[in-house]
């Protein structure tokens, strides 16, 4: 992904509060350049975000990151259901973080943490939550897919 373009976006529709467009960018970027998670995992956190929070836009943009990543389209179809014993173990465990109360069990910590180390499980709570939050305002704007941006697999 050509993260100018992602940034571009949303930039477009937070300057119409100048302030926190200074503030958020750096923030949202970082999770992009300078995350823990390896690419694949992080792209696994936000697809099952945008999937939660019904976010056609973040959801387009991020199965086309998400296959430049290494996700194939079986595993962009199967991060649509609740139903994650079709996963891998490590990959159910991430895609089981994203909850929607925001709120991991003792388990999944422990898990997250022996994974990534205590600030990989921190990072993959606020990607999810930085996701959700995104979503709300692409969600709430009526931000529109661009034409040229279509996702892998709809959104359902």
């Amino acid at each position: 992904m050509s993260t100018t373009h992602a940034t571009r976006i949303t930039d477009d529709l937070l300057l119409h509060h100048p302030a926190l467009a200074v503030r958020y960018q750096p923030f949202g970027l970082s999770f992009l350049t300078d995350g823990i998670l390896p690419a694949r995992e992080r792209e696994l956190v936000i697809l099952r975000t945008s999937w939660h929070c019904r976010s056609p836009y973040e959801w387009a943009h991020h199965t086309k990151i998400g296959r430049e990543c290494g996700i194939s389209t079986e595993e962009l179809r199967r991060i649509t259901t609740a139903d994650l014993r079709e996963w891998p173990g490590p990959d159910a465990e991430l895609l089981g973080a994203v909850v929607r109360d925001h709120s991991l069990s003792e388990a999944q910590w422990a898990n997250l943490s022996g994974r990534y180390g205590t600030a990989g499980a921190i990072e993959t709570v606020m990607l999810a939550g930085h996701y959700a939050m995104l979503a709300g305002v692409l969600n709430s704007a009526g931000t529109r897919i661009e034409p040229s941006i279509e996702a892998l697999v709809p959104l359902s």
